[in-house]
């Protein structure tokens, strides 16, 4: 979990080494004048044809162009329609139906474009996922590899984060109710696909499990240690849906808010400087922009959002608690960590 309070140094990074080609210079586009309208789908999420969306997505068609006028028609395959929200973000539009989508039935979206001159569709049929869990989850560790993510937040820098957030992650289930769930967080050891033990677990606030099989975490302030330095995180959210039987869990969320201001430390020998300020011109320099922090309103903040994260279950993995950074029993840096007490090692509260 600590390479993604990473990122920042990452974008920050990326944008003082950006080639200034102006590749990105007038993204507006220029389809869809006054007189006539060539908007044309580029892609979509789902794709057409498929059989393993999400029952809780979003329903996506990527245009060539702003359009306005773009409106959703949603159907199963009774012809019945599909409560839902349209909305546009850019050249992107949105489905958002009103309550989740059945699993393992299949639907057909519809965008009017252009005034309703054109109507693309796709087809697709929804996963497993949805359907009620029949097993116990308590104990149950979870890899969540964040590379095979899809980053949608800052989205200017989707693609270059997934190639620097090569570290796995491991979340645990320590307890289970009908309506609750206790889960912990951990980096995983690139070698074994175990726990690493030198890095301090995330002890993640109790997930809402009452839409069970889905749960939600969050959102929820919380603190992460990251390389000796404690990041605070905003909004820390994460969700998704277990299968069936608990092999798996799919249509993972992983999102939070992080502050230039509490990061100067972490990435001021990479950068040269820690003043917040300059921090964001460089961030502005890779069209990211830092908002105002959902804490005191200070234009400060980078949101980070990964979703579409599968995460298989980990056989033979539990998590343990880890209190501090290099002073576990288990970690070897410890020996050599003059704050670690090896003798008495700290134990989570």
């Amino acid at each position: 979990m600590n390479r993604m309070a990473l990122v920042m140094a990452t974008l920050m990074l990326a944008a003082c080494n950006k080639d200034n080609k102006g590749d990105d210079t007038g993204a507006a586009g220029d389809g869809g004048g006054a007189d006539t309208c060539d908007v044309t789908v580029t892609s979509t999420v789902p794709t057409d044809g498929a059989t393993d969306a999400y029952y809780r997505m979003d329903i996506e068609f990527n245009l060539s162009a702003e359009d306005t006028t773009a409106t959703f028609t949603v159907t199963d395959s009774a012809g019945t329609a599909v409560d839902g929200t349209t909305w546009a973000d850019g050249k992107t539009v949105y489905f958002t139906p009103s309550s989740p989508l059945q699993p393992q039935t299949t639907y057909t979206a519809t965008l009017a474009t252009c005034g309703g001159e054109n109507n693309p569709s796709i087809t697709f049929t929804t996963s497993e996922l949805g359907t009620a869990a029949e097993c116990d989850l308590t104990g149950n560790t979870y890899l969540v590899q964040l590379t095979e993510a899809r980053f949608v937040e800052p989205a200017a820098l989707g693609d270059l984060i997934g190639q620097y957030l090569d570290q796995d992650l491991l979340i645990g289930v320590s307890d289970a109710t009908d309506t609750s769930l206790d889960m912990l967080g951990a980096v995983a050891d690139p070698d074994t696909g175990g726990q690493n033990y030198c890095d301090p677990t995330i002890p993640f606030p109790t997930a809402d499990f009452s839409e069970s099989p889905y749960f939600s975490v969050g959102p929820e302030d919380t603190t992460l240690s990251v390389a000796g330095y404690s990041i605070p995180i905003n909004g820390l959210l994460l969700s998704g849906t277990f299968a069936p039987d608990c092999s798996y869990f799919g249509g993972g969320v992983l999102a939070g808010e992080l502050d230039a201001r509490d990061l100067g430390d972490l990435v001021g020998e990479y950068l040269g400087t820690s003043d917040p300020d300059e921090l964001c011109a460089m961030l502005a320099g890779f069209s990211v922009t830092c908002e105002a922090c959902t804490s005191d309103g200070e234009p400060y903040c980078v949101g980070i959002k990964a979703d579409q994260i599968t995460a298989e279950q980990a056989d033979g993995v539990t998590l343990e608690c880890v209190a501090e950074q290099d002073c576990h029993e288990q970690c070897d840096a410890s020996a050599d960590n003059p704050e670690c007490d090896t003798s008495n090692y700290p134990t989570c509260e």
